[in-house]
């Protein structure tokens, strides 16, 4: 199988880096058509303007010229399967596909519309600009012949709101790199202290503020220390309340590159998931879960029906209610004061990692998938 890995896909981003790598250990020949371009990030309200869109999308368009320096070699792929973020390349890569009679796949990984409106609260969705991205997203997906979702709950999702065909649809984990996240076993075992690291995105999805809650009520016990990595558009809120409720039990990691963080990652015993109450939630499991897990570390997040359909509850993850500071307490104590607990959903944590979320687990799964179109 020859697959061409289509886009302006930032290729330093951590999911193009994983699928790539997935694709090189299940043995199959890519072939790049790649207008790199660094992805960042939408925040704000204001970045949500239609001259910005625009703008954005603009940039996109240099992969013309890759298109045009490979096209001979592209008429031997059997695949084109366009990168992240892709949805706007999709358009371009259908075109292309028609051409070349290829095969079009697509693993959106975040749902624009949804991402922006709901998860981040930066798009209107009764606005004309939400309305158009609503029906933009669905007519990429539906020019696809293969569209990933990362777990049946999305899978559903994308059928019902989106009206994507069920035939075109298959659920495939996003999964960690694990040559990345390098598995580092927890170092505290034997003694009755906690790391707990966050690690990603200040989205409203991702509940940092019922954590910022959960230091303060902790904040008289010295055995429990928290390291937060990454910034985001609620950062300065939490950063900001941090401050002023003088928590010192907090190590704000905000300004720092990426390839550094592995080395704040590590120290931790509790690596934490999503921890809002949020429809999301429900239906996704986010990518640092694996990342937790390939690191080896007790994963934490909220009790959710897509978290039980995969996870067990202190067999190899440790479920807690979301949206409830209280809750993260409790759980976190009972993690501090139990080691064993702590070596038991690491370690089993790690070993289902290792069966089926590395890139070669994956990329199996995914190879496998496209077989069925070919």
């Amino acid at each position: 199988m020859n697959i061409c890995y289509f886009g302006t896909y930032d290729k330093t981003y951590t999911s193009n880096k994983f699928f790539l790598q997935a694709l090189k250990e299940n043995n199959i020949s890519v072939l790049e058509i790649n207008a790199h371009t660094e992805v960042t990030k939408l925040t704000t309200t204001a970045e949500m303007s239609w001259w910005k869109i625009i703008k954005r999308i603009s940039r996109k368009y240099r992969i013309f010229t890759e298109i045009i320096k490979h096209r001979r070699e592209l008429k031997n792929v059997d695949v084109i399967y366009v990168g992240y973020p892709g949805h706007v390349d999709v358009f371009l890569a259908y075109i292309v596909a028609k051409i070349f009679r290829k095969k079009l796949v697509f693993n959106p990984l975040l749902l624009i519309y949804v991402g922006f409106s709901e998860e981040q609260s930066i798009l209107n969705k009764k606005s004309l600009l939400g309305k158009v991205i609503k029906t933009g997203e669905t007519l990429a997906y539906k020019l696809c012949d293969m569209v990933f979702a990362d777990t049946p709950y999305q899978e559903k999702f994308l059928k019902e709101d989106f009206g994507i065909n069920q035939k075109k649809l298959r659920v495939l984990p996003i999964g960690a790199d694990n040559t990345f996240y390098k598995y580092t076993p927890i170092t505290t075992n034997i003694k009755k202290k906690l790391t707990v690291v966050y690690y990603g995105l200040y989205s409203p999805i991702h509940g940092v503020q019922y954590l910022v809650d959960a230091a303060n009520i902790l904040k008289d016990d010295k055995d429990i220390s928290f390291i937060f990595i990454g910034q985001g558009n609620t950062f300065e809120k939490n950063y900001s309340r941090a401050q002023q409720l003088k928590l010192t039990n907090i190590t704000f990691i905000h300004d720092v590159p990426q390839s550094e963080h592995p080395q704040y990652m590590e120290k931790a015993d509790v690596f934490l998931g999503f921890l809002a109450k949020h429809p999301s939630v429900k239906r996704v499991i986010a990518n640092k879960i694996y990342q937790g897990m390939a690191l080896g570390k007790v994963v934490l997040t909220a009790d959710a029906a897509v978290a039980r359909s995969v996870f067990s509850h202190k067999e190899n993850m440790y479920l807690v209610k979301p949206a409830d500071p209280k809750a993260i307490v409790r759980a976190l104590i009972e993690l501090k004061s139990n080691p064993a607990l702590r070596i038991k959903i690491a370690e089993n944590g790690h070993k289902m990692f290792i069966k089926k979320f590395t890139p070669k687990a994956v990329g199996k799964q995914l190879v496998k998938y496209i077989e069925e179109i070919l």
